[in-house]
């Protein structure tokens, strides 16, 4: 049995796994009378070992990650966008040369 959990990993020799299976703070090993431990990351498993992990993984992390920068990269496209059309706007005023010297005064510049 003991030739069997070790295929599973223990402290020294740990299972190969990818970002995606296994959780940021739950780890398993082999302890020295060959059962295999879980020491737990998240309440979940400290209550019940066979519940499902409510621990983060890397792949979940990386998703939610990503999906952040998309949402500041469209918030500053459309920042840019404001940006540009107010300078056209001002360029195009009468008094722009008046309108700039101003701000730049304003904005300490």
């Amino acid at each position: 049995m003991t030739a069997v959990q070790a295929a599973l990993g223990d402290r020294d020799n740990p299972t190969p796994t990818t970002p995606d299976t296994i959780p940021t703070g739950c780890h398993w090993w082999t302890d020295p009378d060959g059962a295999l431990c879980l020491m737990p990351g998240c309440m979940a498993r400290v209550q019940d070992p066979d519940a499902e992990c409510t621990c983060d993984k890397l792949g979940a992390r990386l998703e939610r990650v990503q999906q952040q920068l998309r949402d500041l990269r469209e918030q500053q496209h459309y920042a840019d966008t404001w940006w540009h059309a107010l300078r056209a706007a001002v360029d195009a005023h009468p008094d722009a040369a008046t309108l700039i010297a101003d701000t730049r005064r304003k904005a300490g510049r």
